[in-house]
């Protein structure tokens, strides 16, 4: 199977369109299939989120283009300088991985792509989040996806998530007729011309390398050369990488959030409450679980709370949209101070002071639905998710 010619391009733009349409209305919030379908489509293809639906990737290549056409020559970095750029995306996914600490998650809140995201799903961002989008949209008409080669971590996850691929771009170097096209056509600025197939982490499977090659069949999709006795084999395991993927990624919310930190559903392993030395906001509730509702940064999120022997003993939150590297942030402080302290009445955590309201919210919610005694409304005065209160975000 080979994709080639240049109505890959064409088709490409269709599905970016889509892609946009479907962040607009939504789509991508409440629908785990469809985040365990690409996680799949991911390993086998690459990273063609990146390449064919990302939203802000997207505007990217459109205000590039505005920029060609309006005779604004494209820049490219230097090769040395490339190379060293190259790695910073891999190293900031590294530092957050690592770094806990609040001016990591500051810097974090200004990531254009998210604020694009939240702009496109119908709430406010800050001045600064508008500021920084035009800044990268702008540099778009100079260098080819400036965010996408250099910043963007969600890229460098799905990089690394994809390095062994089987599905790849080929060029056949008997019919290349090295005029380099494919290198000039690169948003991610591969040295195409210099591979057999091109496996490099910085591929967003774009193929836009394909669309501007002149020589018909020397570039093309399809299957890593292998003879053909192995041929069938890696198809089958790739089939049924893809389904276990998305099966598992359908039915284990942690799975998705493992490689992405967009919308998804989170459910989090419940903390066994300790002893307090009296009852707290559990009081006079009997045995069983309870759901609550809070205001999280991007919407409602559902909590389940358990209560024994009038005891706050586990907290679960069930759903939520937040994303996932603010969201944990929250749930790993909060939830453990409510059942260490037997209240919802605790700190917010900074830097995730949104989905941090939320979970309190919710069990305040849910302790008073239950007709807790001493249980009380947690007061969710914060702004419009996307504006920023007392410096801090999410």
């Amino acid at each position: 199977m080979k994709i080639k010619g240049k109505n890959s391009r064409y088709i490409r733009y269709a599905v970016q369109g889509l892609g946009i349409l479907l962040t607009v209305i939504g789509f991508f919030t409440n629908y785990p299939m469809v985040n365990s379908i690409l996680l799949g489509a991911i390993i086998i293809m690459g990273p063609v989120f990146c390449g064919w639906i990302c939203p802000f990737g997207t505007f990217q290549d459109i205000v590039g283009r505005l920029g060609s056409k309006l005779g604004i020559k494209k820049y490219v970095m230097p090769a040395k300088l490339k190379k060293v750029l190259a790695f910073s995306r891999y190293i900031l996914l590294l530092i957050t991985i690592l770094i806990t600490a609040d001016f990591i998650f500051n810097i974090l809140s200004f990531d254009p792509r998210a604020n694009l995201t939240v702009l496109l799903g119908g709430r406010a961002v800050t001045a600064t989040g508008w500021i920084i989008i035009f800044i990268f949209l702008g540099s778009s008409m100079f260098f080819e996806r400036p965010f996408c080669n250099y910043l963007c971590i969600e890229g460098a996850k799905f990089g690394l998530l994809s390095s062994v691929r089987p599905f790849t771009i080929i060029r056949n170097k008997q019919t290349c007729v090295g005029c380099n096209r494919c290198n000039g056509a690169c948003p991610m600025n591969i040295d195409v011309a210099s591979y057999g197939q091109v496996r490099s982490l910085q591929c967003i499977n774009c193929m836009e390398c394909v669309a501007a090659c002149p020589v018909k069949n020397t570039l093309t999709v399809g299957i890593v050369p292998v003879n053909k006795t192995l041929k069938k084999p890696i198809l089958a395991f790739a089939a049924a990488a893809f389904f276990f993927v998305a099966y598992k990624g359908m039915n284990s919310d942690s799975l998705f959030n493992l490689f992405a930190s967009h919308n998804s559903v989170s459910s989090s392993t419940a903390i066994a409450g300790e002893t307090a030395a009296g009852y707290g906001d559990a009081s006079g509730i009997a045995d069983g679980v309870y759901e609550g509702t809070g205001t999280g940064f991007k919407g409602n999120m559902t909590v389940e709370v358990t209560v024994k022997d009038q005891q706050i003993t586990a907290i679960e939150v069930t759903q939520t949209n937040d994303d996932a590297k603010w969201f944990d942030r929250a749930y790993n402080t909060v939830v453990s101070n409510i059942i260490k302290n037997q209240t919802a009445d605790v700190d917010s955590v900074s830097g995730a002071t949104y989905s941090s309201m939320g979970i309190k919210e919710g069990v305040a919610n849910a302790l008073i639905n239950a007709g807790g005694k001493n249980a009380k409304a947690i007061v969710n005065d914060l702004p419009e998710a996307g504006e920023q209160r007392h410096g801090r975000r999410k």
